[in-house]
């Protein structure tokens, strides 16, 4: 990141090598929107807004024969999402000079901070900056689920959902993201065949099924269409050096990131009861 470039850190490339690995497998590990949408970008830290097409404004003014109208384009902002850690520098000279093992805890807790807040974004919006997420879309379709303790449920539930997307135009193949609590519920097999629930709903959601550790209950089947939602991306979540302090040093994990829904009919959301 050219603005708090790495360079700057008194530390070699190996401890630089160690807070990245620190943060790339956490992140991994919780993020799920971007395994169900595409990423345009990355554009640059200094991309602030998404553009999108013109719309006309309620402004006019006449001039004898002439009528003068107004547009703009409907903008949208693209958050920064960020989270500080700091390390000590008795840790981090002891890594250096002894070659002992660094306490990386904090990068870690940081990256799984930064990696839920950016998915809180994809999956619910931010109503604050008129962001619409996968399941606060007004035009998406919706399914209630039943209770998917009862053997054979979520396969219906993931079915009507298809159903209610095919209706709506939208043939497949389809993704989803579930809450850990149904996602995990997948892996009962059923009583009279050697099958799991998720080799089966595999069967109808083609696309993939993902674990999304930021949604509390439900889930969300989309159309796999790229054109329909994707993400644009300013900055990659990426660890940066801030500054020294008196016994450590300070860093922050940054990212810009935005879900951009063009078609929201292509969206079932899948509400818990």
């Amino acid at each position: 990141m050219r603005y708090l470039p790495r360079e700057d850190a008194p530390i070699s490339d190996r401890v630089w090598s160690m807070i990245e690995e620190a943060v790339i497998g956490p992140a991994k590990m919780q993020l799920a929107g971007r395994r169900l949408l595409e990423i345009y970008g990355p554009f640059g830290l200094g991309t602030r807004m998404l553009d999108h097409k013109e719309k006309e404004v309620a402004a006019e003014a006449m001039f004898g024969d002439a009528r003068a109208l107004m547009t703009a384009p409907e903008i949208t902002p693209i958050p920064l999402i960020y989270s500080g850690f700091t390390l000590a520098i008795r840790e981090v000279a002891a890594a250096e000079e002894r070659g002992s093992l660094l306490d990386l805890d904090a990068p870690a807790k940081a990256a799984i901070a930064c990696s839920r807040l950016e998915d809180s974004l994809i999956f619910n919006g931010n109503a604050d900056l008129r962001i619409e997420g996968l399941l606060t879309t007004p035009r998406a379709s919706k399914v209630q689920l039943g209770d998917w303790w009862q053997l054979g449920q979520p396969v219906d539930d993931l079915i009507k959902a298809c159903s209610a997307l095919d209706d709506a135009g939208f043939p497949g193949p389809y993704t989803a993201a579930l809450a850990p609590s149904l996602y995990n519920l997948l892996f009962r097999r059923y009583q009279e065949a050697a099958l799991t629930q998720l080799e089966h709903a595999r069967q109808v959601i083609t696309g993939g099924i993902v674990k999304a550790p930021t949604l509390a209950g439900g889930g969300v089947v989309l159309a796999s269409e790229r054109h329909f939602a994707s993400l644009v991306l300013g900055q990659d979540m990426t660890p940066a050096f801030v500054g020294p302090l008196p016994t450590g040093y300070e860093f922050v994990i940054m990212e810009s990131i935005v879900p951009r829904i063009t078609v929201p009919e292509a969206i079932c959301v899948l509400q818990a009861k």
